[in-house]
């Protein structure tokens, strides 16, 4: 039978300026799988994963339009559908360099979210590594067996992720907030919405003088605002305990994209 190859449909790849690109996140992703393959977008899986390592995308790396920014569609790649079980993912006590609160997960007793899986060989692994600014903004981690099952495949190898390194925004008491784009099953959090999340921001630290749109400007074009606002962040996050996952201690060659 002959293999079809159906483009993925141009929709995951919007055209975003800087103001929509920071309020969209994590922006959109199919629920099948996906592959990059010879400088095209494909749906369905056209490579063999032996030789790769499984990640779990709780962010915008669920997303082909996010993806393609970080390693173009000339690295090939795939994509699976997948469930994480007892946790959230939700906003992390960070901003990233293009303006948005990104995600992170979440211990969460009986809650499951559906996720994707991004199967990624050595190289781009060190790729990855170094756009999720390891050791600064995130950890990479070994999941707990069992937290993650891949749809389509018989895997019971281990499953990998990257967490955040400051935990998670307090909202409110102590108490995250989990994105409200994403399916969560027996959600136990309020969710919201990237743009909520950020004018939540803008308000408790008491930014006045500028509209929300000038103010991810500065946060983009000022990396040094970012820190400090990162700094205050910090001020009001917390950290899991008993996490089901365990950080792996990894050195990232080249300059993090942080």
């Amino acid at each position: 039978m002959k293999t079809k190859f159906v483009p993925l449909s141009e929709a995951y790849f919007p055209s975003l300026d800087y103001y929509q690109k920071a309020i969209n996140y994590p922006y959109d992703a199919p629920t099948k799988p996906f592959s990059f393959v010879n400088g095209k977008c494909l749906e369905g899986v056209h490579l063999k994963t032996s030789d790769r390592v499984p990640i779990l995308s709780v962010g915008s790396n669920r997303s082909p339009f996010q993806l393609r920014n970080k390693f173009s569609l000339n690295e090939d790649l795939c994509v699976m559908p997948a469930v994480l079980y007892d946790c959230d993912v939700v906003y992390s006590a960070s901003i990233s360099h293009y303006g948005s609160i990104p995600a992170t997960q979440w211990p969460s007793k009986g809650t499951r979210v559906k996720l994707n899986v991004l199967w990624l060989n050595k190289k781009q692994l060190e790729m990855m590594h170094l756009t999720e600014g390891i050791g600064i903004a995130y950890n990479f981690v070994e999941l707990k067996k069992n937290s993650v099952s891949i749809e389509g495949i018989d895997y019971s190898g281990p499953v990998y992720g990257y967490v955040s390194v400051n935990g998670i925004y307090d909202f409110h008491e102590g108490s995250p907030k989990r994105l409200k784009c994403l399916r969560s099953m027996n959600a136990t959090l309020e969710g919201f919405s990237e743009l909520q999340s950020l004018f939540f921001l803008k308000k408790k630290i008491n930014i006045r003088n500028m509209n929300l749109k000038d103010w991810i400007k500065k946060i983009i074009l000022d990396k040094f605002y970012r820190f400090r606002l990162i700094e205050k962040m910090q001020m009001n996050c917390v950290l899991p305990k008993n996490p089901p996952w365990e950080i792996v201690r990894v050195h990232a060659k080249g300059t993090n994209i942080y």
